[in-house]
């Protein structure tokens, strides 16, 4: 492996690789620490103009102050020899947060906590019109105090420019279905999914369409995640106000999701104090009120500024063009169950984005256990309506099944009146198929034995699931 010499940088040992650049560890000489390099490797083509892109958006963020849940860019640069772009980063040790849970799934304290903290530096990055579009476990690095660092910007995008985007490479496990089918490019609603698939997967060790022993092909995760219910992780200890949210996150309909990062933060804050556990802060910069009132007084008086998160406009964009295979972004440690698809265009403008959106925001923390932070306000409006965590369908519908001359007749009665737009969904295991249906029967042609899956679905909320299988 060819690492750079870049003056005043010590090289230590590679980390890891991936589609288009390398990342290798490097102790800095002055003032001494470790650091992470990232480098375009010398097989990738480069233009001129692609690396003007890179070197104006890094010149245009440099004056940003790093967010305390983002893993900081030091300095950026061309290397002499073969002139290969690189960025110097924090470095955090390996491995990352997704081979972490794997054989070890987070306390659901502390997947809460992450999860706000996580939030609080996404939605920094969308206060500054960036959308990072590629959250998952293996792009969240650990501290050496342990805090999680969001990393991989590579394909961050300007919320006003994505619909340029000719190609988008897509984790698939956390992907919303608007980026699969190529309704969109990118938006806060689908980095808000694809956090909710993060958190989800700090629980439970794995993606949350993903099935253990079962068919993880790319094709079969995209089906799931199309059309199947989003599931429970079926943990005890989970509270049942979490499994709830995460299923939010994870509705198909953008608009069934937490309308922001900053509201799924204070809806996880509510399931903490509820829970009795110790309060996590919000750390987003602009969100401190004047400290000689108090907060509730803000949130009460007339007139209190919206908690609406400012952003440059965003909607949901039309994919221009069809989405390449590519290898993802290099990270030390790499999560197994990952299937990734893929990215072109401008390499450095995506890397240059990446600088945009790592250097961004100032460190708004306060209070400790305390009822609430001194000095942060929430606005009524921010808060995330009673609706986000639905409590209503907490029962599985009754299931039967019977053989007959056509086939095998599934039927099935709803745990609660069924209501305009609510649908119920399926899963066969002799086919590994998926789909929904309004009526309380399916007809299953065939001869061969066949279980069901089912859950009722209204809105983002979804049932338990019952099982039935006929021989």
């Amino acid at each position: 492996m060819s690492a750079p010499v870049i003056p005043g940088f010590a090289f230590i040992e590679h980390l890891g690789s991936g589609g288009f650049a390398d990342v290798f560890l490097y102790e800095q000489q002055w003032p001494r620490q470790r650091v992470a390099v990232k480098v375009v490797r010398p097989d990738v083509p480069l233009t001129d103009r692609e690396k003007y892109l890179f070197t104006a958006e890094a010149n245009s963020m440099a004056r940003l102050a790093d967010h305390p849940y983002i893993v900081s860019v030091i300095t950026a640069g061309v290397t002499a020899e073969g002139g290969r772009p690189f960025l110097v980063m924090r470095y955090c040790p390996p491995p990352d947060l997704g081979v972490r849970v794997r054989s070890n799934p987070m306390a659901p304290v502390d997947a809460v906590a992450t999860g706000i903290k996580l939030a609080s530096a996404i939605e920094t990055a969308h206060r500054s019109g960036i959308l990072h579009r590629d959250i998952k476990p293996s792009n969240v690095l650990v501290t050496t105090y342990h805090e999680p660092a969001l990393t991989d910007f590579g394909i961050a995008g300007h919320m006003s420019e994505v619909e340029g985007d000719n190609d988008v490479r897509i984790s698939y496990p956390w992907s919303p279905p608007e980026l699969l089918d190529g309704r969109s490019n990118g938006s806060v609603a689908s980095d808000v999914y694809s956090l909710g698939a993060t958190i989800w997967h700090l629980l439970v060790g794995r993606s949350p369409f993903s099935i253990p022993s079962g068919d993880n092909s790319t094709r079969a995760i995209s089906a799931r995640i199309l059309h199947a219910a989003p599931p429970a992780t079926q943990r005890p200890d989970v509270p049942p106000a979490l499994d709830r949210l995460l299923q939010q996150c994870l509705a198909k309909r953008p608009e069934h999701r937490p309308g922001s990062a900053l509201e799924l933060a204070r809806a996880l804050q509510r399931i903490e104090a509820t829970a009795g556990w110790a309060r996590t802060s919000v750390a987003v910069e602009g969100d401190r009120p004047d400290a000689s009132v108090s907060v509730t007084d803000v949130a009460d008086a007339p007139g209190a500024p919206e908690g609406a998160t400012a952003m440059k406009p965003v909607t949901v964009i039309s994919a221009s063009g069809p989405r390449r295979i590519a290898a993802q972004d290099p990270t030390p440690s790499a999560s197994a169950d990952e299937e990734t698809s893929g990215v072109s265009g401008l390499v450095w403008a995506g890397i240059g984005a990446a600088v945009l959106a790592v250097l961004i925001g100032f460190l708004v923390l306060g209070g400790g256990g305390r009822e609430e932070d001194p000095g942060v306000v929430v606005p009524i409006e921010s808060q995330a309506p009673s609706d986000v965590v639905p409590d209503v369908l907490t029962e599985a519908p009754t299931l039967t099944g019977r053989r007959t001359a056509r086939g095998v007749l599934f039927e099935w009665n709803a745990p609660v009146p069924v209501e305009p737009g609510d649908s119920f969904s399926y899963h066969r295991d002799d086919t590994d198929t998926f789909g929904s249906t309004t009526k309380e029967q399916l007809l299953v042609r065939t001869g061969d034995p066949v279980c069901l899956d089912l859950r009722m679905t209204r809105g983002a909320d979804n049932s338990p699931s019952a099982n039935q299988c006929v021989s």
